[in-house]
């Protein structure tokens, strides 16, 4: 059996097992490099060499300078002072759902949806508004802020590291490129949200307790002075990244940050080690192997003549918005991050093999799986307001 069917019945399989949720995604995503070295089709170095890969690290040390954000209090200050502004439903549905939005593009959107869903709820409870009809808009807006930088979610690496991995080094991703698509959808959102959001979302009871909410008072205010500056000067120095050549890649800009922050006693270390999420790490760098293969066996390329061959003369705009739909349905019943690490290698070649923009269809494949928001299960931020704001599965 050739390199490339085998590389594919991995693809097949491990999307079956994603889909079936039989087994824990960190397994699967180990269990992929680990089959494709029993075949004979990746080497034993290739195995556990993403660990090291600049898009895994950066990630890791986004999610220290995230969990000082959060742990000093800066996301629910900021959102308090915000939340004053808005006084009926409409109004605070899209304030909260854009305060979301631009926290999520810097920072974890489900550390951004956990801290303020007490904010949220207490709201809820003075305002005499269904919880639901706010924190559906909250959990929507964090989902699709993601889509502004590079660091919003571990796909929006994932797409970048494709880009950068399959063009050899030649295609880089800026800090904002996602932008030109995030902030676009985040404004038509908000304005679909004011004038249709409270229509569409169930008018329900849900649970307006907000003793869930943190104290902050015993946190120097010279702590939260110092992580509001290193991370300013963090996001500052990697969007330069791309015009200053002198300055350090973007993963040791986010590493020398992380340094600061817990050299100065912000994080302790436990704090820090608990700030990013294993499972994130293993999806990231387990299931690169994959998508390197499904480039170097040729398998990529059996997909996207297969891709053409049913779609025939339809296009490009066809070919794309069928890879959309697929990567979007995907992403609904799997996790997200698996569904972007599955499918963007395959956009990169069917883009080649159309003769259109390889890096335009990766980021159509990430924006896809990025607009997780149908099922409970596409990311953890969903599944985080079933209980205080009642939500079903319908929903």
């Amino acid at each position: 059996m050739s390199p490339a069917i085998i590389t594919l019945l991995v693809l097949v399989v491990a999307i079956i097992i994603f889909v079936s949720d039989r087994l824990p995604m960190g397994l699967v995503a180990f269990m992929v490099p680990m089959a494709l070295y029993f075949t004979g089709v990746i080497d034993a170095k290739d195995i556990f060499a993403s660990i090291v890969n600049a898009n895994v690290i950066l990630i890791v040390a986004m999610c220290v300078l995230g969990a000082a954000f959060f742990k000093t209090g800066l996301a629910w200050q900021s959102s308090k002072i915000l939340l004053k502004y808005a006084k009926t439903e409409r109004s605070l549905s899209v304030l909260i759902f854009l305060i979301g939005g631009v926290m999520s593009a810097f920072v974890s959107n489900s550390g951004t949806v956990a801290v303020l869903i007490p904010i949220v709820l207490g709201i809820a409870a003075s305002s005499q508004i269904k919880p639901i009809k706010l924190l559906m808009p909250l959990v929507f807006g964090a989902t699709i802020g993601a889509d502004i930088s590079i660091i919003g979610s571990p796909g929006n690496l994932i797409a970048k590291n494709t880009i950068e991995t399959f063009s050899k080094g030649s295609l880089s991703v800026p800090f904002f490129e996602y932008a030109k698509i995030g902030i676009p959808l985040l404004i038509a959102c908000s304005i679909f949200l004011y004038f249709f959001g409270s229509k569409l979302i169930a008018d329900r009871d849900g649970n307006t307790q907000s003793d869930s909410q943190m104290d902050y008072s015993q946190i120097p205010a010279w702590h939260r002075n110092l992580t509001l500056a290193v991370f300013i000067l963090s996001i500052a120095g990697m969007v330069a990244t791309d015009y200053i050549k002198f300055l350090p890649p973007m993963h040791i800009i986010a590493c020398c940050a992380a340094i600061v922050l817990v050299f100065a006693g912000v994080l302790t270390q436990k704090e820090t080690f608990n700030s990013f999420e294993t499972l994130t790490v293993f999806m990231l760098a387990f299931m690169m192997p994959l998508g390197a293969a499904l480039n170097s066996t040729g398998a990529g390329e059996m997909i996207a003549n297969a891709v053409i061959s049913v779609t025939g003369d339809s296009g490009v705009m066809i070919i794309m918005a069928s890879l959309w739909i697929l990567t979007w349905a995907l992403t609904q019943v799997m996790s997200n991050t698996a569904a972007c690490t599955l499918l963007c290698p395959v956009g990169w070649t069917i883009a080649q093999s159309i003769g259109a923009d390889p890096r335009a269809v990766v980021i159509a494949v990430f924006i896809a799986s990025s607009v997780a928001v149908c099922t409970p299960m596409a990311i953890p931020a969903n599944s985080m307001i079933i209980g205080p704001g009642n939500v079903k599965f319908k929903d």
